[in-house]
C-alpha cells in the first residue's frame, strides 16, 4: 500500500526531521520505501506543504507507521499536522488527519485492511 505523508509546516525542517525519523525506524528501513515528492494538490498553492511518499511493505503495518508518526510528533516542540493520503487503484482518495494517536492508528488500520 502506498501512502503520502503531507505536512503543513512553517519550514522544510519539519519534513526533513520526519524523513530522518522514519528512515531510522527499523521497520521502515527493512519493509518500506520512503521518498520525497512534490505536492500536486491545487489547494496547496501558497501553503508550504511537504510530501513524503511511503510504500508499506508486508512487514510494515499501519500500526507501526502510526506509532512512528505519533512518537515523532511528540518529540517536536509544536507538533506539526501530518495528513496521510492514500489513493486507491480506482482513483478514490482517503485522507487521515488526527492529533489523537489512537484515532490516527485506528484509521490507518482500517485503511490497511481495505473495504469489507
Amino acid at each position: 500500500m502506498t501512502v503520502q505523508l503531507r505536512l503543513a509546516c512553517d519550514s522544510t525542517d519539519d519534513t526533513e526531521s520526519l524523513y530522518r525519523w522514519l528512515r531510522d525506524e527499523p521497520s521502515v528501513r527493512v519493509d518500506g520505501r520512503l521518498a520525497r515528492a512534490a505536492s500536486d494538490d491545487p489547494e496547496d498553492q501558497g501553503t508550504l506543504i511537504e510530501v513524503l511518499t511511503l510504500i508499506l511493505g508486508s512487514g510494515l503495518s499501519a500500526g507501526q507507521l502510526a506509532l512512528a508518526i505519533t512518537e515523532w510528533r511528540a518529540s517536536r516542540a509544536s507538533a506539526p499536522v501530518v495528513t496521510v493520503v492514500h489513493t486507491a487503484p480506482d482513483g478514490s482518495t482517503t485522507r487521515i488527519e488526527s492529533t489523537d494517536p489512537e484515532a490516527f492508528e485506528s484509521a490507518l488500520r482500517e485503511l490497511e485492511q481495505g473495504p469489507n
